[in-house]
Order: structure tokens, then C-alpha cells, then sequence
């Protein structure tokens, strides 16, 4: 099984948290990565979002490349103030490969615990748009991070006019 842990795109800027979606440049920069990795013949069985709209809405375009049919799932308890215990409690019954749409810091803070058994450890930095891919360590408890894809590797440099 693998599980892949995305930061949503870049979000407009708004007071209400809840509210904000993705800015024309975060649907630009997730539609690269999600086409890039349909090339790459990345599938995956489920979709998972949090309850905050740039979250869905990064889903959504990760799922129209790469879970055609598949039916989004909304996942309270994964949105910036997530309980990361919980939720590597959580996967740990999972047993296809899914795609998990969130914020950060939980995303990073997932990831170090996930590899390292400390969501504290600092152990990755995620930026907007990007892709992480973990499977289960064969070797001893936790996960092992396999690759991280981000938007700037896809499209190049930010233009002034994005």
C-alpha cells in the first residue's frame, strides 16, 4: 500500500479560514504535479480531503488524473490543528493505496512521524502543491518516505506574472 501526503495548492488569501480556495496560481501549480504524475501512470484507489475547501478542491484535481470514478472522501481531524497521532493510528488499517489532501503543519508533522516516530522531528519541509509517497518499512516500525514531487520541479520558477 502506498500513501501519498499532499499540501494543498496555493490558497487566495481571506480572513475566514473554512473559505479559502485555491488561488489561480495553486490550481495551475496542482494541475501540473497531478498531469505530471498521470504520465507517470500514478492510480491510486481513494482520495482523501479534509473539511476545508483548498483541500477539496486539490482533491478533486487529483482525483479527475488519477482515481477516475473514484468518489472523494471528506476526513474531519486532518486540517492544520489535525490530531497526527490519530490519524497514523487511523492508516495504519488502510489497505489501498490512497491519496490524503491537507495542510500544513499537520502534513509535515504526519510525515516526521510517520519516518521517524516524532511529529516534532522537522524531518521534511511542505511547501504548496507538493506530492510525498510513503509505503511501510519492511526493515522495522514506520513508514519510509519513497519520493516528494513539488510544483517548481513541474513548472520551473515562479513568473512575476502568476
Amino acid at each position: 500500500m502506498r500513501l501519498y501526503l499532499v499540501r494543498h495548492g496555493k490558497a487566495e488569501t481571506g480572513a475566514e479560514e473554512a473559505d479559502r480556495h485555491l488561488s489561480a496560481r495553486g490550481r495551475a501549480d496542482v494541475e501540473a504535479v497531478a498531469d505530471y504524475l498521470a504520465d507517470q501512470e500514478l492510480k491510486v484507489a481513494r482520495v482523501v480531503h479534509s473539511t476545508l475547501a483548498r483541500a477539496r478542491e486539490t482533491a478533486e484535481i487529483f482525483a479527475s488524473r488519477l482515481a477516475p470514478g473514484a468518489a472523494l472522501e471528506e476526513l474531519a481531524g486532518i486540517e492544520p490543528w489535525g490530531d497526527v497521532k490519530a490519524f497514523a493510528k487511523r492508516i495504519e488499517k488502510w489497505d489501498q493505496d490512497t491519496m490524503v489532501c491537507g495542510h500544513e503543519p499537520f502534513m509535515g508533522e504526519a510525515a516526521s512521524l510517520l519516518m521517524t516516530g516524532n511529529k516534532n522531528s522537522g524531518a521534511v519541509v511542505v511547501k504548496t502543491g507538493t506530492v510525498m509517497a510513503f509505503s511501510r518499512n519492511p526493515f522495522a516500525p514506520g513508514w519510509q518516505m519513497r519520493w516528494m514531487v513539488k510544483p517548481r520541479l513541474i513548472r520551473g520558477v515562479k513568473r512575476i506574472e502568476d
